[in-house]
């Protein structure tokens, strides 16, 4: 069997070596994934527990030394590491330790494919053209647009507004294709763009989609409890204000996370709370605790 561990800042040497001992004694195979993520510090001693069994496995040993302890060793075990090279945040795994592992190349996969594949899951008949249409939109944006570190065009926020066009095209499957995949990757994509890259995604959708238009689909119910809620909480009813809301809204949709960015003074916290009690006003329970990242 095998095993996945997601790595992070927080391994330490006591933590992996308690995993190698189990992965030794049971002779299952485990994967760390994102490897590199450990701190140097760590790595560099890892390098001495992983060599230990390595070569206790070369010499035919039953048991072996591991920090001090004596360990069964099943002949079947094996370590696996995932890494990103030059990623930010990522650290530069030492010498000796990639000298126990054998490097393997990875290729780009094929987006283009894999947006034809999921937009045909979704039911969409135009898949091929409409896939051809979204890759470029993304590439076109990943060159064209300023580089901002929430931005993201690979193949996370590929599925994510995958998924999007897929439940509008069930809530409207008389509604042309083409229109259904312009509006999830404008109204799903827009409240991410910062203000003076708008202009230039917008003329983007527009050069793709030549001729479409199709207007931004808006819960009336949402909306009218956005604005009763915002009145009551002493706020204007800016039209920007409440579009920030109800876009916020959309995005917890298809996220389990979401980051709301800005500078000081924007309302990213109004637009918050307006979309909490929004919620509550229409009957959907809404709750929310405050915590400080400091503490």
């Amino acid at each position: 069997r095998e095993l996945l561990f997601n790595c992070s800042e927080q391994m330490n040497v006591m933590s992996l070596g308690n995993i190698f001992k189990g992965l030794c004694q049971t002779g299952a195979w485990g994967c760390f994934d994102e490897f590199n993520r450990i701190p140097i510090e760590v790595l560099s001693v890892v390098a001495t527990q992983v060599g230990s069994f390595l070569n206790a496995l070369r010499a035919n040993k039953d048991t072996f030394d591991l920090m001090g302890s004596t360990i069964k060793l099943v002949n079947t075990v094996g370590v696996f590491i995932t890494m990103n090279p030059g990623y930010a945040g990522r650290t530069e795994l030492p010498e000796n330790l990639k000298a126990l592992f054998r490097s393997c190349a990875m290729v780009v996969p094929d987006m283009e494919l894999i947006c034809e594949n999921m937009l045909m899951s979704e039911g969409f008949l135009e898949a091929r053209p409409l896939a051809h249409k979204f890759i470029t939109l993304y590439s076109l944006s990943r060159e064209l647009l300023s580089q901002q570190k929430h931005y993201d065009w690979g193949l996370r926020a590929t599925k994510a507004v995958l998924r999007v066009a897929g439940g509008l095209k069930r809530a409207e499957p008389e509604v042309d294709e083409a229109k259904i995949l312009m509006r999830a990757l404008r109204d799903f994509n827009l409240p991410k763009i910062v203000s003076q890259d708008q202009p230039i995604f917008l003329r983007l959708i527009n050069d793709l989609f030549r001729g479409l238009e199709i207007k931004r689909k808006v819960s009336k119910s949402l909306n009218d409890a956005i604005i009763k809620v915002t009145k009551q909480s002493g706020l204007q009813t800016e039209d920007m204000f409440v579009r920030k809301v109800t876009e916020l809204a959309e995005l917890f949709d298809v996220r389990h996370s979401v980051f709301v960015i800005g500078k000081n003074g924007t309302g990213k916290s109004q637009v918050w709370k307006m979309l909490i009690k929004a919620q509550n006003e229409l009957g959907q329970k809404s709750v929310y605790e405050a915590f400080n990242p400091k503490a």
